[in-house]
């Protein structure tokens, strides 16, 4: 479970993970940039060879996700 705010700097180099940061911040902000939409929760997408499921949204903001590697 990674809070949407945690950027994707910090997620990176916590995990080893290689999710790109050129177009977000934050990993909330990347699944809203590739989703082009504000996502409910439940809503799973899969991109950059993440899975990430929206589990917390408060208001317009995603405030928690599951992430794991595909």
């Amino acid at each position: 479970l990674v809070e949407g705010a945690t950027t994707i700097h910090d997620a990176n180099r916590a995990m080893d993970w290689s999710l790109p940061d050129d177009e977000a911040n934050t990993i909330a902000g990347l699944v809203i940039h590739e989703a082009q939409m504000i996502p409910t929760v439940g809503q799973v997408f899969s991109f950059h060879g993440f899975r990430f499921e929206v589990t917390k949204r408060q208001g317009n903001r995603i405030t928690e996700l599951k992430v794991r590697p595909l």
